[in-house]
């Protein structure tokens, strides 16, 4: 049993430092600038951090210089409405996080245009103020900070990849 096992790891283990991958297990969707440079309001913000941080490990080297491409960032918005009650327990009530972005080149030519994003979370909200409640709400907004970070570099991906397939058609016409 163990040599079996031992076989099978060590051949998925040859597979893997040759470059073979599974399908659905390749790089995301979309493509990404090699070099960018990062301006938003507030560095030092979580978000921008969590952002920064998603694309260096895709490679992404962030620079200060002006000579990369630009990601302006705005700090997210957050918004809370009630949608209604639910029996005696609580209100059920939505969370939502927006945040935008652009993009652009070197000599500030519009890559990608204002880009909103936006992510939601419908939670059971207790009527109590505990603060079980508080540490709870508090864990829903960083799950869903890390939600928005994820989304906006994946939209910054597929929108990045358009921009460059057009100006390549426009350039061959």
């Amino acid at each position: 049993m163990i040599r079996r096992v031992f076989l099978t790891l060590s051949g998925l283990g040859l597979l893997a430092g040759c470059g073979f991958r599974l399908r659905g297990t390749a790089d995301s969707m979309g493509q990404i600038p090699e070099v960018l440079r990062i301006e938003a309001t507030d560095p030092y913000s979580s978000i921008v951090q969590k952002i920064t941080q998603k694309f260096t490990h895709q490679g992404v080297q962030i620079v200060s210089a002006s000579s990369a491409p630009t990601l302006k960032l705005t700090l997210p918005k957050e918004s809370k409405r009630i949608l209604g009650p639910v029996s005696d327990s609580g209100d059920q009530t939505e969370l939502a996080l927006e945040m935008s972005y652009n993009l652009t080149s070197q000599d500030h030519n519009n890559i990608v245009p204002e880009t909103e994003v936006r992510v939601t979370l419908v939670y059971i909200e207790s009527g109590s103020a505990t603060s079980a409640d508080q540490q709870s709400i508090a864990q829903l907004k960083r799950s869903l900070e890390d939600d928005l970070a994820l989304q906006v570099v994946a939209s910054i991906r597929v929108r990045y990849e358009q921009a460059v397939k057009q100006s390549k058609r426009s350039k061959t016409k």
